[in-house]
């Protein structure tokens, strides 16, 4: 009876092996594609965390660009004011009318004043426009890397 006893536990032992290996498979089968779950969707959550910084940095970009449009305006207006000024002052000294040339030369150097403050912001508008067309690039090429990233990282897990 002992040796039967014997003799059957070893032909079921297989079949009890097996029932563990297959269940431990199964349970890091299901594992693996939790995670995968899990990394998709926080991708798909980052997604447009990604977009929005880039519609922020363009639209950032639009506003600088009209900003710089307004300086160029001002600054043609600050030209013409100018040689109003000087045009009126070569007519003062036409004229000889020495009481009025001190004022009038004085709002000249104030429209050279204002002309060249305003060259300054013209150019500091411009650095900020390449600046924020860089950041908008690199944000770019950014979300495009995450883009392969994230097919290749579907690809692989999908073997």
């Amino acid at each position: 009876m002992i040796p039967r006893f014997i003799l059957l536990a070893l032909i079921i032992l297989p079949f009890f092996v097996s029932a563990q290996s297959s269940s431990q498979q199964m349970h890091q089968q299901i594992n693996n594609q939790r995670q995968r779950w899990s990394n998709d969707w926080h991708m798909q959550q980052m997604k447009p965390h990604s977009s929005n910084k880039i519609q922020a940095a363009e639209k950032k970009l639009v506003k600088e660009e009209e900003n710089k449009k307004k300086l160029e305006e001002k600054a043609e207006k600050l030209k013409a004011d100018l040689k109003a000024n000087q045009d009126e002052l070569e007519n003062i000294k036409n004229n000889a009318k020495a009481n009025n040339n001190i004022e009038l030369q004085k709002n000249i150097e104030k429209s050279h004043e204002k002309l060249n403050q305003n060259y300054n912001e013209l150019e500091l508008s411009s650095k900020k426009i390449e600046d924020l067309k860089k950041q908008v690039e690199a944000l770019k090429s950014e979300e495009e890397e995450k883009m392969k990233k994230e097919g290749k990282t579907i690809y692989t897990l999908s073997k």
